[in-house]
C-alpha cells in the first residue's frame, strides 16, 4: 500500500487520467473557459500582480492570467501531473511572465508571502487532507491575499455527469461512489463542508456562490458520447466493469438518444452547476 499523501491522485493524473486530459485538451479548455474566466473576475486581477494557480491543468487559464496581469505581473503554475504540465509549456512558451511547476500544492515547500492571488478552475477538489492543503496554500499569500476557485456542486446537480451514468446503469452495476469526505471531483460540493476547511485552514472573508454555464460536451452526438463515455464517472465505471463490445455499443446508442434534446445544432450543451469561493488571507 502506498502511504505518500494524495498518492492516488498524483498516479492517476501522471497515467491514464493525465493523458486523457491532454488528448481532450482543446475541447475541455474551450468548454470550460466560462468557468474560468468568471471565477477571475472575481478575483479582480490588476496589472503587475502576482498569481498562483493550483492545479492549473494544460495552462489556458494561466496564459490568460498572465495576459491580465501583464509584463510587471507574474503567474506561476503548479500541478501534480507531468503529462498536462508537458502541453502548458508548448502551449505558453511565449510568455515571459509566466512559469510552470510540478508538485502537490498540499505538501509544496512553497515561497512564504509572495503572491496576491491564488486561483484555481476545478483543482482543488482532490487533496487527501484539504484543510492542511488549503493552509499550504494560505501561506504563500501576501496577508491580505485573496483566494479564489471554482468547484463542481454535486453529482445530482450535474446533469452532465447522473444521465450518462443513469444510462450506464441500465447495463452495468455502478462501483459505490466515494465517501462524502474523499478527494474527487464532487468533493466540495457540500458548500458549508468548503467553508469549515476553508476557516481550519485561516482563510477569512469566506463567500460561495452559486454559477451555472453552459458545458458543450460535443461538438455532436458522436462527439458527445465519446467524451462522456473517456472522462468522468461514467467512464470510471466502464472501466471498472470492463463490459465486452456489444454492452459497449448498448450503452453508446443509449446515451446518444439520451442527449438528443440537448443538441443545439451548434454543439451538446448541458449546464454545468458550479461554486465560485472566495476568501481573504487573514
Amino acid at each position: 500500500m502506498n502511504n505518500e499523501v494524495n498518492a492516488e491522485m498524483k498516479e492517476f493524473w501522471n497515467g491514464e487520467g493525465g493523458k486523457r486530459w491532454v488528448g481532450f485538451q482543446e475541447k475541455l479548455d474551450a468548454s470550460l473557459k466560462p468557468f474560468g474566466r468568471a471565477t477571475m473576475e472575481t478575483a479582480t486581477l490588476s496589472a503587475g500582480e502576482r498569481v498562483i494557480e493550483i492545479g492549473c491543468g494544460c495552462g489556458d487559464n494561466s496564459i490568460e492570467m498572465a495576459s491580465r496581469v501583464g509584463p510587471e505581473g507574474r503567474v506561476h503554475g503548479i500541478d501534480i501531473s507531468e503529462p498536462i504540465l508537458e502541453r502548458a509549456r508548448a502551449q505558453s512558451a511565449m510568455k515571459n511572465n509566466l512559469s510552470f511547476e510540478c508538485g502537490d500544492a498540499q505538501t509544496h515547500g512553497f515561497e512564504t508571502s509572495v503572491f496576491d492571488i491564488a486561483f484555481s478552475r476545478f483543482g482543488v477538489m482532490f487533496f487527501d487532507d484539504p484543510a492542511t492543503a488549503f493552509g499550504n496554500i494560505r501561506s504563500t499569500l501576501k496577508p491580505d491575499g485573496r483566494l479564489a476557485f471554482t468547484c463542481w456542486r454535486t453529482v445530482k446537480d450535474n446533469e452532465w455527469v447522473h444521465l450518462p451514468l443513469g444510462v450506464v446503469a441500465n447495463h452495468l452495476p455502478l462501483p459505490p461512489p466515494p465517501g462524502a469526505n474523499e478527494p474527487g471531483p464532487f468533493s466540495f460540493g457540500d458548500p458549508e463542508r468548503v467553508k469549515d476547511i476553508l476557516q481550519k485552514a485561516g482563510f477569512i472573508d469566506i463567500a460561495i456562490k452559486k454559477f451555472n454555464a453552459p458545458f458543450k460536451v460535443g461538438e455532436n452526438l458522436d462527439d458527445a458520447v465519446s467524451f462522456l463515455t473517456q472522462l468522468g464517472p461514467a467512464n470510471a465505471a466502464i472501466t471498472e466493469a470492463d463490459p465486452d463490445e456489444t454492452t459497449r455499443t448498448r450503452i453508446a446508442k443509449d446515451l446518444r438518444n439520451a442527449l438528443t434534446p440537448y443538441d443545439t445544432g451548434q454543439g451538446v450543451v448541458i449546464d454545468g452547476a458550479t461554486w465560485i469561493v472566495n476568501a481573504r488571507n487573514s
